[in-house]
């Protein structure tokens, strides 16, 4: 599967407007909430110690006592698994690491920008979230607590005394570290359920019809500027297509050099089939669609879809031992266990190079 790189000029200008309003929304904060707001352009944060008391109140709750439990259970375990993915994906050639940018299509997989932004933003608000409960329940006090904004996608941060949480034991820091990428993974597990429990409703009532997409065509094949984009395939020789996978199985009776005969919603298309990795590869890139009999219905598909997979991929991904990432400074307290504070470091530091490069490489495999 090829997962070059692609954005439609539709989804520039949609980036480009969403850009625009959340610099008017900070501009306005500057000029009324200036000690509160730095702006700069690109970039912007917006400190508040509003909702601050909700976390103490929090802290002091059952639910932070098996948050601190799942953290500690949790960290050591996301470490392994975000180490695991990188390898996995530097084996199989997946960018799995590839960053989660709106609008952005990696091959077959386009991030819907609107399901994205507010993914990312509501998955980066309860990361932060329970990070601040658990700093209040070890008796720490937080700066401040706010919101940020880096180009079209909005977060959220803490600002915890750090020094403050070196000096607990190391049991704690494990805890308050983790605990982010663990609410995170539990929230992804909730959000998978919905998911696939709206499914179910959709499928029950018939409320959607499957149809494949061809979003664009790829250079070096005969589909290459034949085939107009966002058209609706309909059947390859035949066989009638409303499943991705029914693509690969028309093509596995077919050889490199042989003709099919698409029935798109442009028309009849006959493509000669180039060869990629000794397959027949037509050199079009689809989409699974489906047309939905009340409106909305799709969009919130898409949103409890997205908030699933960024929420798992923040979790795991953030856990990966790079320093300053929680995984790092996770893996930094565990090695102070066994280690002394230059040598922790030392390794650490080293580990963080490492992967660093490692991640860049699997990054690659977009381009």
């Amino acid at each position: 599967m090829g997962y070059n790189l692609y954005i439609s000029n539709s989804s520039v200008l949609s980036i480009l407007i969403i850009f625009l309003v959340i610099n008017i929304i900070f501009i306005f904060l500057k000029i009324f909430k200036k000690e509160n707001t730095d702006y700069k352009f690109i970039y912007g944060m917006f400190r508040t110690k509003k909702l601050m008391e909700i976390m103490k109140k929090i802290s002091n709750s059952k639910f932070s006592k098996f948050l601190s439990i799942l953290s500690l259970i949790l960290g050591p375990i996301l470490i392994i698994l975000a180490v695991f993915f990188l390898f996995f994906g530097i084996l199989t050639k997946t960018p799995t690491y590839a960053p989660a940018l709106p609008g952005i299509s990696y091959g077959p997989i386009t991030l819907p920008i609107t399901q994205t932004i507010i993914s990312i933003f509501i998955a980066a608000f309860i990361h932060e979230f329970a990070h601040g409960i658990l700093v209040y329940k070890n008796n720490l006090d937080l700066k401040s607590w706010g919101f940020f904004y880096l180009g079209p996608l909005i977060g959220a941060f803490v600002e915890p005394d750090e020094k403050e949480i070196e000096k607990l034991n190391k049991k704690e820091q494990i805890k308050i570290y983790s605990a982010g990428a663990a609410i995170n993974i539990i929230a992804g597990l909730i959000f998978l359920f919905l998911f696939l429990f709206f499914l179910y409703i959709i499928s029950i009532f018939n409320l959607a019809t499957p149809y494949v997409k061809i979003l664009y065509t790829l250079p070096n094949t005969y589909a290459y500027n034949v085939i107009p984009n966002n058209t609706i395939l309909y059947s390859i020789n035949g066989n009638q297509i409303l499943y991705l996978n029914q693509i690969e199985g028309v093509l596995n009776n077919t050889k490199p050099g042989e003709y099919i005969l698409l029935n798109t919603s442009a028309g009849l298309f006959n493509i000669e089939l180039t060869n990629k990795d000794g397959k027949p590869f037509i050199g079009i890139v689809t989409e699974q669609e489906y047309n939905y009999k009340v409106p909305g219905i799709d969009f919130f598909e898409s949103l409890l879809f997205w908030l699933f997979v960024i929420n798992v991929g923040l979790g795991i991904g953030n856990m990966i031992p790079i320093y300053p990432l929680d995984g790092g400074k996770t893996m930094k307290s565990m090695l102070e266990i066994f280690l002394d504070k230059k040598e922790s470091r030392i390794v650490t530091l080293s580990l963080s190079i490492i992967l660093l490069a490692l991640i860049l490489y699997n990054i690659s495999f977009i381009l």
